[in-house]
């Protein structure tokens, strides 16, 4: 593997200034993966590009491809209603919340802390109306527990089984739910008021995977591919589809402003960037998932620090170095 170029001297540069303790960088074409490096060491723990992390909300695309194939085998459409397949769900509400609210941020749900001792589907059922659904964006990570409830009415198997197929056929078979992958700490928690053990507890679809680089770069070859292993060419298409244009945003974090599709998220200001079509997401965690379909390049950068771009952390800098190798 290459440990050399823009990229890697970027992620390099970062547990160099001390931003994060830790780094892993990946870059994967669609013939499969060329750089693959890890930088740094956490409380006496070097790490190593096998290494598993929490990638909090890069979980988003993974659940959302995950419930796209029920869509492709006809067993559930985007304009399906969560409250048929949830009958707990709404019973107060006027509107229709459907997948596709559900999977672009626009499904009105008052969004619960990550962390509470409910179990997640009440959480999701027991949820307030924060607007009419379909007529604004606000990031709501208990939507993708509707869109896992959707997955199961439609198949009949637990949603981890089947995201654990999609893993499977795209040689991502380290994704997983369970801490006993050993993943790394992290930092940040306590000064974000979040009891972090809960929230894993809870095998969150909207933010609680655990991935390592290999994972996430196999997987996006096979986008960059196209193979239709993941989700089918015209599934990906519509996946990366802004629903989100024009509509207002309620939100405390107004940059980087990223129009959203089905899942993934898209640079909203491409003047800043050297590459067009940019499509996939971030955590909270500092973890970045991204493919850029036009270089025929997928980017993996793992960490474990909540709330980078606040320490400094200018993934533009990452796309573009990406773009230009």
């Amino acid at each position: 593997m290459v440990e050399t170029g823009p990229a890697a001297d970027w992620a390099r540069k970062q547990v160099d200034l001390g931003r994060v303790p830790v780094a892993v960088l990946g870059i994967a074409s669609s013939e499969g993966i060329s750089d693959l490096v890890a930088f740094g060491h956490d409380g006496g723990r070097q790490a190593t590009a096998d290494d598993h992390f929490a990638l909090f909300s890069v979980t988003k695309p993974i659940t959302s491809m995950t419930v796209m194939r029920q869509v492709e085998l006809g067993k559930l459409s985007l304009g399906a209603s969560l409250g048929e397949a949830l009958p707990g769900f709404g019973s107060d509400r006027t509107d229709t919340v459907t997948l596709e609210h559900l999977l672009s941020h626009r499904s009105g749900i008052a969004d619960p802390e990550l962390d509470g001792g409910a179990p997640l589907r009440e959480d999701l059922t027991s949820a307030e109306q924060a607007f009419y659904a379909g007529s604004l964006v606000q990031y709501c990570n208990v939507a993708f527990e509707g869109a896992a409830a959707m997955a199961e009415w439609a198949d009949g198997r637990p949603f981890d089984e089947q995201l654990r197929s999609l893993a499977t056929d795209t040689g991502a078979k380290g994704l997983t739910f369970e801490t006993d992958c050993n993943p790394h700490t992290v930092h940040g928690t306590e000064a974000a008021g979040l009891d972090v053990e809960a929230m894993y507890k809870k095998k969150h679809p909207g933010a609680g995977l655990f991935g390592t680089a290999t994972d996430l770069l196999n997987l996006g070859s096979e986008l960059l591919r196209n193979s239709g292993k993941a989700v089918r060419p015209a599934t990906l298409a519509s996946m990366r589809r802004p629903r989100t244009t024009g509509l207002s945003h309620i939100s405390i974090r107004p940059k980087p402003l990223r129009h959203t599709g089905l899942g993934f998220q898209m640079p909203a200001n491409e003047s800043e960037l050297l590459a067009r079509g940019i499509y996939g997401h971030p955590g909270w965690s500092g973890t970045e998932w991204w493919m850029f379909p036009e270089e025929d390049r997928c980017v993996v950068f793992l960490t474990n620090v909540l709330d980078t771009p606040d320490l400094g952390v200018d993934t533009n800098e990452l796309f573009n170095a990406v773009a230009a190798s």
